[in-house]
C-alpha cells in the first residue's frame, strides 16, 4: 500500500523540494494550502491538494486523516510591526495546535521545521544542537516566535508525540519565489550590490539536501531530537559568498573593507560586537555533524546549488533587471 505524507507549506521554497523528494520515493503527497495561495511551485506534480484554514480543526482533522507522516513547514515571516502578534500566533500558537492535531490523527512521524536562527551561538567554535539558546537580547520577533514554536514541538514530543525537529541552515537552489533572505542576498549580488551579511558568517546548504534531510529525519530521526540541516563546508564569510557568486553568477564584487575586517577579528577573538535588539544575527554558522552522522544527510556540491539558484533567478526575470540597470552580465569589480 502506498504511504501518505501530508505537507503544510508545500508551495514554499523548501516545501517544493520536499514534495519532489517524497514523490521520487514513491509516496502519495497531500499538500495543505491556504485558499488562494500561490501553487506555482507545485504545477504539474501529481499531488493531492487540500485547501483550507490550518487553524480550522475539522479541516485539519480531515486533511490529516490516514496520513503516515506529516511535515510542518508553514510559517509566517514578516517585518511589518502591525503583523507582529499574527506572526507569534502562526509560528507559536498555531504550530502547537497543528502538531497536536497531527499526533491525534495518528501520524507515525511528524517533522517540525524550525530554523538555524533559534540555535544558540557559542562564544568560540561552531554551534550545534546542544548549544543553549542565548539570543533573546538581539533576536527578531520572527526568531522568538520560531523558538517558542520549537519549544512547543519538543514539549509535545516529551509528552509522547512522535515529533522530530529540523533546523535548516541557509538553503540554496531553485523554486525560491519570494525570495527568502538567502535568495535576496544572491539577487543583490547579481544586481551588483553587496548584501547585508552577518560578520561571523552563514552556513549555506543545497535546498535539495535539506529536503532529503527532512525525509531522513522522518525515516531515521530520534523522537524529541533536533537536527541541524547544513553543509560541513558551507560556513561562508562574506568574502566566500561573493567568491562563490563570482564563479556561478559572473559578478565580481569586493567585500567591505576595514569595518568588516574589524568585526571579523572580534569574532575570532571571542569579542562579538552586539547588535541592537531585533537586528540581524551576528552569525548563522553551524556544525551539521549530527544530521550527517545519524541521518546520513547528503552533502551535495555547493557550487552546483548556487548555479541552480542563479539560473532560477535569471529565468524568473532577474537577468532582465540586471541588463536594464547595468547592461549585459559580466565580471565586475566594485
Amino acid at each position: 500500500m502506498t504511504k501518505i505524507a501530508a505537507v503544510s507549506g508545500a508551495n514554499g521554497f523548501l516545501g517544493a523540494h520536499l514534495v519532489r523528494k517524497l514523490l521520487a520515493e514513491g509516496w502519495h503527497v497531500r499538500v495543505l494550502l491556504r485558499k488562494g495561495s500561490d501553487d506555482a511551485n507545485l504545477q504539474g506534480l501529481p499531488v493531492e491538494v487540500r485547501r483550507g484554514d490550518l487553524t480550522n480543526e475539522p479541516f485539519l482533522a480531515a486533511a490529516l486523516a490516514g496520513t503516515d507522516w506529516f511535515f510542518h513547514l508553514a510559517a509566517l515571516y514578516t517585518q511589518d510591526p502591525a503583523r507582529r502578534s499574527e506572526m507569534y500566533r502562526v509560528n507559536t500558537d498555531w504550530t502547537r495546535q497543528i502538531l497536536q492535531a497531527a499526533a491525534s490523527a495518528g501520524c507515525q512521524r511528524i517533522v517540525h521545521t524550525s530554523t538555524i536562527g533559534v540555535i544558540g551561538q557559542p562564544r568560540h567554535g561552531l554551534a550545534n544542537e546542544t548549544t543553549p539558546y542565548n539570543l533573546d537580547e538581539q533576536a527578531s520577533d520572527y526568531v522568538k516566535s520560531k523558538y517558542r514554536g520549537e519549544q512547543a514541538a519538543l514539549a509535545l514530543a516529551d509528552a509522547g508525540a512522535p515529533i522530530v525537529v529540523v533546523n535548516p541552515c541557509a538553503p540554496v537552489g531553485a523554486f525560491d519565489r519570494t525570495p527568502t533572505v538567502t535568495g535576496q542576498r544572491i539577487v543583490q549580488v547579481l544586481q551588483r550590490r553587496v548584501p547585508s551579511f552577518p560578520p561571523g558568517g552563514i552556513n549555506f546548504v543545497p535546498a535539495r539536501d535539506v529536503a532529503t534531510g527532512m525525509f531522513l529525519a522522518a525515516e531515521r530521526g530520534h523522537i524529541g531530537q533536533r537536527y541541524i540541516l547544513g553543509h560541513r563546508e558551507g560556513n561562508f564569510l562574506l568574502a566566500d559568498f561573493l567568491a562563490m557568486l563570482a564563479t556561478t553568477g559572473g559578478v565580481r564584487l569586493r567585500p567591505p573593507g576595514s569595518g568588516w575586517r574589524v568585526r571579523m577579528r572580534r569574532w575570532l577573538h571571542g569579542r562579538p560586537t552586539a547588535g541592537p535588539r531585533g537586528s540581524a544575527p551576528l552569525r548563522l554558522t553551524a556544525n551539521p555533524a549530527k544530521a550527517i552522522r545519524e541521518l546520513q544527510m547528503p552533502q551535495s556540491d555547493l557550487h552546483e546549488a548556487f548555479t541552480e539558484a542563479v539560473t532560477w533567478f535569471c529565468q524568473q526575470g532577474i537577468a532582465q533587471k540586471i541588463q536594464n540597470r547595468h547592461g549585459p552580465m559580466a565580471h565586475h569589480s566594485g
